[in-house]
């Protein structure tokens, strides 16, 4: 489908320059840039899913951080151990 809808967007020169300079850097005209900024941007789209993990982050956050002084834990009762049976062999 060919591009038939015009958007006009007011902006300062410099701005106008910049944009310029960022689509020119990718190797695009300043339409497709911004064409495909928008369809990229998709933040919207994103917004609810980012709310989800979050709130299921907050909700596993207190289990998470248990596993972890657990997984701690262990790990230094298993250090101090080896350190032990480093000692005898040692002697």
């Amino acid at each position: 489908m060919s591009a038939s809808a015009r958007l006009v967007v007011q902006m300062t020169p410099a701005e106008k320059a910049s944009l310029d300079q960022r689509a020119q850097a990718e190797g695009l005209s300043t339409s497709e840039f911004v064409r495909r900024r928008v369809s990229e941007d998709g933040i919207e789209d994103s917004r609810h899913e980012i709310e989800a993990l979050l709130s299921a982050l907050e909700t596993c956050g207190p289990a998470i951080l248990h596993s972890l002084d657990n997984a701690i834990s262990e790990a230094e009762a298993l250090s101090a151990a080896i350190s032990v049976l480093d000692e005898r062999t040692t002697e």
